[in-house]
């Protein structure tokens, strides 16, 4: 009995490692030359850089009274609604914390930013998450989500700041959600949350096209970073994140936008979930019609002190919409990332299963589309 005990412990062992081991796919180079920036971004071509210390400000928040505004809400009312031939318009935020929910919908273009020398100066921040409850028929969960028949905030209702308007600039600002910053191995929730559901909490969400932001940080636990396609599939939704931080646990950046992510360091959290829960970072939720969702480049994957190796997935396909085992061939959701030119820390282990528990294969019918090219590991 013992022997076979033995034998049984040793062969866990063996298929736990092999599961750690499990190379992730790697793109040819011929197949890489198709995934660039320009490939992703199509016809856009963003500003190399957001040089804020040029730009001129229309409106200036200060929650001290200085400014032309106390909170960026009223600046951005202030901004026209979108029409042809605008001009952009620029909101400079003064240092400080601004504890609001934001929403920039149908405007002219527009450039928000703080102090160039420190993104940590301005702090735009809500506590708002996905199964906050809130009074049906009387309450919105914010302009741009209202949510109004709905109970609770919602993912997308919990947004700190929801960018509903093409060509938005975001430079030097800190976008918070500290819902669950309170939350400990697990424990201090807040009433209907748990490990299962309700921590969704995210700090920006992206809802437009040739969106640009550089030099940000953006700061939460599950699904910090929400980059979304407008309702109308026929309309583009493409963001360019730059020389930025992104910090979270669980899918903390996810969606079916085009996203390139360059030149940034995307931070896998520790402590908030219990002994033995995992992270992941990526969650792409691709149409199947569309060959392109997210690509990170020359970025570096890193953990807080605590987060154990090869405990956090590079990342798993957001099935949105279906349920456990109704994924279907050519018609769902397929989430395509591709990782290229980074570096990845010991806390990364392969890509996991779908959100609808479609184990992850790299080849079929069932074939995710998560791959890599030419990372290296970090120390």
């Amino acid at each position: 009995m013992r022997a076979w005990l033995l034998l049984m412990t040793l062969s866990a062992s063996v298929a736990f490692t092999q599961a750690k081991a499990q190379p992730r796919p790697q793109l040819s180079e011929a197949e890489a030359s198709h995934h660039q920036r320009a490939d992703y971004l199509g016809d856009w071509q963003p500003q190399p850089l957001l040089d804020a210390v040029r730009w001129p400000a229309d409106f200036i928040v200060a929650a001290d009274g200085s400014g032309t505004h106390r909170t960026l809400q009223a600046a951005i009312d202030a901004v026209p609604l979108a029409g042809a031939g605008q001009r952009r318009y620029f909101i400079r935020l003064r240092p400080g914390i601004y504890r609001e929910s934001v929403c920039v919908q149908d405007k002219a273009p527009v450039s928000l930013y703080g102090e160039p020398a420190d993104a940590a100066a301005v702090t735009l921040v809500n506590g708002n998450y996905s199964a906050k409850p809130k009074r049906a028929g009387i309450d919105a969960a914010n302009a741009c989500v209202p949510n109004l028949a709905a109970a609770t905030y919602g993912t997308a209702g919990s947004a700190t700041l929801s960018l509903f308007s093409d060509a938005v600039h975001v430079a030097h600002l800190t976008i918070s959600n500290d819902a669950m910053d309170g939350v400990r191995a697990g424990v201090g929730y807040p009433p209907q949350v748990g490990e299962g559901g309700g921590a969704q909490a995210v700090a920006l969400m992206t809802r437009g096209d040739r969106q640009q932001l550089h030099k940000v940080r953006l700061l939460g636990h599950q699904d910090t970073f929400y980059a979304a396609s407008p309702a109308d599939a026929l309309k583009p939704a493409r963001v360019w994140v730059q020389a930025s931080l992104i910090a979270g646990d669980v899918d903390f950046v996810f969606g079916n936008a085009r996203l390139v992510i360059e030149d940034s360091e995307i931070l896998s959290r520790a402590g908030r979930r219990s002994l033995g829960e995992g992270g992941i970072v990526l969650a792409p939720s691709t149409a199947a019609a569309e060959a392109l969702g997210f690509l990170v480049l020359h970025s570096r994957f890193v953990a807080e002190p605590g987060q154990a190796a090869g405990s956090v997935a590079l990342g798993r396909a957001w099935d949105q919409g279906v349920a456990k085992g109704a994924w279907l061939a050519g018609q769902s959701p397929n989430g395509q990332a591709l990782v290229r030119d980074s570096q990845l820390g010991p806390h990364i282990a392969p890509w996991g299963p779908s959100t609808s528990r479609r184990p992850f294969a790299s080849s079929g019918e069932q074939a995710n589309r998560l791959l890599e090219y030419r990372s290296q590991s970090l120390p």
